[in-house]
């Protein structure tokens, strides 16, 4: 009996010991990241920290596999979680590979972002593309689709929407989106031209942008016609609540129509952006009608 006691003993201090080791070990960007065990194919690409929590976002350019790793512990008292999200992606991330030295200038602050070589929070957060600038650059152009990517917090990829047995998809999960704070309802962009019976996407991030070939979403294609969505777009992103904490407000030519329609989130809580089906109950829709006749090309 006396043994068993004391093995039980011995065994709960170990069990106070590790937990406490890894507590203290998620307090630094380095020792998340080691606790995270990423593999060294893996570039790191994003980090994102909150109370509590941190994200690793990685490329693995041989398998085109992009990552998301959640590590988290609220107390020494209980053990660390840590979830993971795996997509393939056509899109190259490796223009965006950390040095791991960055980690070391993590920010006291929370939440906090790492994004293409610099570290911003609340009180300097990044410096998304606007509707304006984006809608400029493809004003008259054929495209297959154009969407803005928002979320408030954490890093996002592949989030769907579960009706019944079928699921749809609410991002764009192929793709990288990373968090604005809620200091503006702005986010990255994602625009989809025809290359034959392929597209071309190119995603636009703050001051700076990625490229890759993609089979289409949408098969049909239209020319965009500036004037006709960009207040269109500017009123679907002025109608993002607090409440939300990820959208996709989307243009695509569905004929006779090509509407912008968003598809968000309506609540928040930590690690949700890890989750990767939502019931529907989550979800909040709008359409906004803007091109009546819209002419589908091929």
């Amino acid at each position: 009996m006396r043994s068993l006691l004391a093995f039980l003993l011995i065994l709960l201090l170990f069990f106070f010991a590790y937990n406490f080791y890894t507590y203290h070990k998620l307090s630094s960007a380095e020792g998340a990241y080691k606790l995270a065990g990423i593999p060294s194919s893996e570039r790191l690409i994003a980090v994102y920290h909150d109370s509590n929590f941190w994200q690793f976002a990685t490329y693995n350019p041989k398998t085109q596999e992009l990552k998301v790793y959640y590590i988290n512990q609220n107390s020494p008292l209980f053990f660390r979680t840590k979830k993971t999200k795996t997509v393939r992606t056509p899109l190259n991330y490796s223009p965006l590979a950390l040095h791991l030295k960055l980690l070391e200038k993590a920010p006291k602050e929370t939440p906090a972002l790492l994004f293409a070589g610099k570290w911003y929070t609340k009180e300097n957060p990044p410096k998304f593309p606007t509707v304006e600038q984006i809608l400029k650059q493809y004003d008259n152009k054929t495209i297959r689709r154009i969407a803005v990517l928002y979320a408030k917090k954490e890093l996002w990829i592949e989030t769907y929407l579960q009706v019944n047995t079928r699921a749809y998809e609410v991002g764009t999960k192929d793709v990288l989106v990373i968090p604005s704070f809620g200091n503006t309802s702005e986010g990255i962009w994602v625009v989809e031209t025809p290359q034959g019976m392929n597209s071309t996407k190119t995603v636009y991030y703050p001051g700076t942008k990625i490229v890759g070939n993609a089979t289409p979403v949408y098969l049909g294609s239209f020319v965009l016609n500036r004037k006709s969505i960009e207040s269109a777009f500017y009123e679907a992103l002025s109608n993002l609540s607090e409440i939300i904490s990820f959208a996709k407000i989307e243009v695509y030519c569905l004929s006779p129509r090509a509407d912008v329609d968003t598809v968000a989130i309506k609540r928040y809580y930590w690690g949700i952006s890890m989750k990767k089906y939502f019931q529907f109950h989550y979800l909040h829709r709008d359409t906004i009608k803007v091109l009546q006749g819209c002419k589908t090309t091929r």
